[in-house]
């Protein structure tokens, strides 16, 4: 036999690489759409352990960068399946999906009727007329509705209209200017309730969804959004500051004001009562909404319901609270209480406070951002004596002062 050519000897070996080759990427192939298929699932999995612990704390999350697939096989060759750890003594709550909540609050959600008497050409002022409207939600089997002051103010009758379009008069309890918020009351039975849950539970990020009237003729309109921030203040329609506010950005509209701002479990966590569409300056903004917070709404509610009125002690300063930012651009010796810009007559200029002091803390409770003077000071009456810590630039020293409380001018 002669000896085989060199082409002969290299067509054989060429084909079995092809065939080697061919196997090797079928495997490599049926390797990654089994990869892609445990990446796609783990990653599904932890998606939804993800949202489910955002909105309410599930028991865990799984790390999927954790997860190496080629260190989990098997003596077969097989990819082990890969438990994630579970932290069992985490508290795991019932969320609603936005449907289910809408559903169930919106029948105590009511759009309420500012009606005035106006006098003109054709009307003598003897018929009542809606001069506005705006949001209130039920808070009582009895009828109490809370809203904003601004929506109940000179009203010389109310009306309430219920989702399914009732109509009923309504009476007006008592109003608080300072906060802006207001109850009313409705006689006979109430279509549905909506309680009250921990604003100060919440946090930036977390869920939530407005229900108003927006406009005026959109009935138990639904917007969601998040919260963007926690402890916002404003100036009031009154002069002075709305604070503690929660700041969202779930779109609102006029007549929304008073209506509720609700978390996942279906309690309202505050009162829409403003929203901001220019800076100072005119520039634009979008998705500034600013809601009172429910732990406010919950005692000015009572106080409300009870006297009628809120009674507010009065320390009698003109003041500017301080953050860090302001610290630094007016290069103050401290970054938190407040810096006293006018001391008109009154307690605290009695007890020796002095315009450019700076008021840090109230019987020791330091006021800053998260604690601002005015929360602190409600919770003193008027006639009680408190001593307050003062910071005086002029002299670098530390002052604590006796002041007796008076009661708060309705007018100021």
């Amino acid at each position: 036999m002669g000896v085989p050519s060199r082409q002969g000897i290299g067509r054989v070996p060429a084909v079995l690489c092809m065939l080697l080759l061919s196997l090797t990427l079928l495997a490599a192939c049926s390797g990654s759409s089994s990869s892609r298929d445990d990446a796609s699932t783990s990653a599904t999995s932890a998606t939804t352990d993800a949202v489910a612990a955002d909105g309410t704390a599930t028991s865990g999350v799984i790390d999927i960068a954790a997860v190496d697939p080629t260190a989990t096989r098997s003596q077969s060759g097989q990819v082990a399946t890969v438990e994630p750890t579970v932290e069992t003594n985490a508290t795991v709550e019932q969320v609603l999906s936005v449907a289910d909540i809408v559903e169930k609050v919106n029948p105590a959600v009511v759009t309420v009727i500012n009606q005035q008497r106006f006098s003109g050409f054709y009307n003598d002022g003897s018929d009542l007329q809606p001069a506005g409207s705006g949001t209130g939600f039920i808070i009582s089997e009895d009828g109490y509705i809370v809203t904003n002051n601004h929506v109940v103010e000179g009203s010389q009758a109310l009306q309430v209209i219920f989702e399914n379009g009732d109509t009923v008069e309504a009476t007006l309890v008592g109003t608080d200017p300072f906060t802006d918020l207001a109850v009313v009351k409705i006689s006979g039975p109430v279509p549905a309730t909506v309680p009250l849950g921990d604003s100060n539970a919440l946090r930036p990020g977390d869920a939530v969804i407005a229900i108003g009237s927006a406009l005026g003729e959109y009935t138990n309109t639904v917007t969601m959004g998040i919260v963007s921030g926690l402890g916002r203040s404003l100036q009031s329609r009154t002069g002075g500051s709305l604070e503690s506010l929660i700041q969202h950005d779930a779109p609102i509209n006029p007549g929304n004001s008073g209506g509720p701002l609700i978390n996942m479990h279906g309690e309202v966590v505050g009162v829409n009562t403003a929203v901001v569409r220019t800076s100072s300056s005119g520039i634009t903004a979008e998705g500034l909404g600013f809601a009172i917070p429910s732990d406010t709404v919950q005692h000015i509610a009572t106080l409300l319901i009870e006297d009628g009125e809120v009674v507010r002690p009065f320390l009698g300063i003109v003041y500017q609270a301080i953050t860090p930012r302001l610290a630094s651009a007016e290069n103050l010796p401290i970054d938190y209480g407040v810096l006293i810009t006018e001391v008109p007559s009154g307690p605290a200029r009695q007890a020796g406070v002095r315009q450019g002091d700076i008021i840090t803390a109230i019987e020791n409770e330091r006021i800053d951002q998260d604690h601002p003077l005015v929360n602190i000071l409600f919770k003193y009456k008027p006639g009680d004596t408190i001593d307050i810590e003062v910071y005086r630039p002029s002299t670098a020293e530390t002052l604590t002062l006796e002041v007796t409380l008076g009661t708060r001018p309705s007018n100021t």
